[in-house]
């Protein structure tokens, strides 16, 4: 019963959270980064992650409606984060890459996660508009 209530209801909700919350950090942080962006490529890891957060809200947004959009607005959530995660030990500071595929493995792992729940969410959600 508590493992079911835990897996059905909380869980997801967490995962809404920290979507919600990526978005406002990313796009907040973009925003905030623009300005000091002076490279192609801290000019370019300034966009993804603008887009990472964008991509967020939609996410949550395709939790609920538009169901149709889910998978693909998920799957460039997906790719934006760990484009985002690998791109930024990258372009600010001093190159490091292997620090870079640590943070893409983990951007990776963070993502499957979320979305597997989101899915296991999606396939027990009733009365969703499409």
């Amino acid at each position: 019963m508590i493992r079911k209530l835990f897996v059905d209801r909380l869980l997801p909700a967490f995962i809404i959270l920290f979507l919600i919350m990526l978005a406002w950090w990313a796009i907040a942080g973009g925003v905030h980064q623009f300005s000091h962006s002076n490279t192609i490529g801290q000019i370019m890891e300034t966009i993804v992650q603008l887009l990472c957060g964008i991509l967020s809200l939609l996410t949550v947004f395709t939790n609920f409606r538009l169901r149709k959009w889910a998978r693909p607005i998920r799957l460039a959530w997906a790719i934006s984060l760990v484009i985002t995660a690998a791109l930024s030990s990258l372009v600010w500071g001093p190159p490091m890459p292997f620090i870079a595929l640590g943070f893409a493995a983990v951007a990776l792992l963070v993502s499957m996660g979320v979305l597997w729940t989101l899915n296991r969410l999606s396939k027990s959600t009733v009365n969703t508009v499409d």
